[in-house]
């Protein structure tokens, strides 16, 4: 189907050039010191005391021409495998990132716990249209110091999907994470070729980056690791007020990180992130529902495209509500639609309420309904000599019905999608069922999955391996309290 596009090409060129000027002429703040020394070695400017670099453009465009145009994100077997390159496959998966919980049998909101994890990962598993699974954090039983090397154990012990393990607590801790992926895949020659995870760097928008996240991001270059740029502005606050100038400081953050990227590890592969917030101005706070922050996502995502060329994983059900009602279907339906339309490679963010902050899964399993009725629309309108059904409309003829014609008999099954969650039923059987609304239905499609699904066990050996990886993780005196 014919891709939605927000922007024209002039503006989706003028807002890339006016990137470049910003690299050119305001520079970034570059607080990481091998990342300084790359910079200038390549031709940029480098303030030493300030650590603001700027970027000449013949150095991003260069840079740009080394990052490459199609990645794999692997599964624990091909079948899993994604392949996220431009006019692909659009891919889905949860949100990433959050502490907050809402319980699923009490409904109530709390801290996380791993065995939350655990169960959101199975739930992630089971889910048809959710691709690949992203970390989130639990707060209530874990070390925060070692807590992404136990998220990385559950899981490798609870799904076969490929996962995003979000921004790492510290270089030391990726560095066994990385150790439990190579026991994962068996070598660094196959990780390089289908690496079972992926990883983010957050920008500090405006124009700003953190120290240990360039260091990761470096680390996870060397192994053929995808990192996802969070570009992070938020219009008002931390870009200014306008869409289009919002956009501007966040491709500007975008391609600072790819030269950064590509200088430390020539083919670095580079996935477009942006996180676009928008500022209330009556409360001061970040909306993600906000119908713009959608029309940003849609118009990163032509940027990413026709600027770059590179993949992009846009945010897509975002929504400012706290729980799962109304205006979080709502919201979310508008922010997913855009990007998609647009032809993100990924449209991620299933599962999140509360502006990104808490996850919930009964939301979880209605955003995977909601993905499934937007793949749908996706695959577009079959029209050939059978579809078109000319011999069926001459045999039924005027007046007649279609209801056992062959043609029916056909397509009735892969034409339309069907919903476990949106039935189409008469008030009297909806009655006699115990008139459940929506999120009622969810929960228990929720329940039922965590009491039946089982995911695919480690081997015993990679299982043992990953485990002693663990132990020695929880020993390490970097990572000690």
């Amino acid at each position: 189907m014919n891709r939605f596009k927000i922007l024209s090409e002039q503006e989706v060129q003028r807002i890339h050039s006016a990137a470049l000027e910003v690299l050119n002429t305001t520079g970034v703040k570059v607080p990481n010191e091998r990342a300084r020394q790359l910079l200038a070695e390549a031709g940029a400017t480098v303030n030493r005391e300030t650590t603001v670099a700027r970027i000449p453009t013949k150095v991003v465009e260069e840079c740009l021409k080394m990052a490459p145009k199609r990645i794999i994100y692997g599964g624990r077997n091909p079948e899993h495998d994604l392949v996220l390159e431009h006019g692909g496959k659009m891919y889905v998966r949860p949100a990433a990132g959050m502490e907050g919980w809402i319980g699923l049998e009490t409904r109530k909101y709390r801290g996380m716990t791993m065995s939350d994890l655990r169960n959101w990962i199975r739930l992630t598993d089971a889910l048809a249209n959710m691709d690949f699974c992203a970390a989130i954090y639990p707060t209530v039983d874990v070390s925060i110091k070692t807590r992404d090397i136990h998220i990385m154990r559950l899981f490798l012990e609870n799904t076969e999907k490929h996962f995003l393990l979000t921004h790492p607590y510290n270089l030391r801790s990726t560095e066994y994470i990385i150790e439990m992926a190579l026991a994962d895949r068996g070598s660094e020659e196959e990780m390089r070729k289908r690496p079972r995870i992926s990883t983010t760097i957050d920008t500090v928008s405006p124009l700003d980056f953190s120290e240990f996240g360039i260091d990761i991001m470096f680390l996870a270059g060397k192994y053929g690791i995808p990192c996802e740029m969070n570009s992070m502005p938020v219009a008002g606050g931390t870009s200014p007020v306008t869409i289009s100038g919002t956009l501007v400081v966040g491709h500007a953050e975008a391609l600072a990180l790819i030269v950064m990227a590509e200088l430390a590890n020539p083919g670095a592969p580079m996935v477009h992130r942006p996180v676009p917030l928008v500022l209330d101005m009556s409360t001061g706070m970040g909306s993600t529902g906000a119908i713009e922050v959608a029309m940003l996502n849609a118009a990163f995502t032509q940027l990413a495209q026709e600027a770059t060329g590179l993949p992009c994983n846009v945010f897509g059900p975002a929504t400012d509500s706290l729980i799962a009602d109304g205006q979080s279907m709502t919201e979310r339906v508008f922010a997913l639609l855009l990007p998609a339309l647009a032809g993100a490679n990924i449209v991620s963010g299933a599962g999140n309420v509360e502006r990104i902050y808490t996850a919930d899964p009964v939301q979880l399993v209605i955003d995977n309904d909601i993905y499934g009725m937007l793949i749908r629309l996706l695959q577009g309108i079959k029209v050939d000599d059978d579809s078109l059904g000319l011999d069926a409309i001459a045999q039924v003829g005027p007046g007649g019905h279609y209801f056992t014609s062959r043609h029916t008999l056909k397509y009735f099954k892969t034409e339309y999608h069907r919903s476990r969650l949106f039935p189409c039923k008469a008030r009297a059987i909806w009655e006699s069922e115990g008139a459940k609304d929506l999120s009622e239905n969810a929960k228990e499609r929720a329940m039922t999955i965590l009491k039946e699904h089982e995911p695919v066990p480690l081997g015993d050996t990679v299982k043992k391996e990953i485990d002693l990886i663990v132990q020695r993780g929880e020993k390490d005196k970097e990572l000690s309290d």
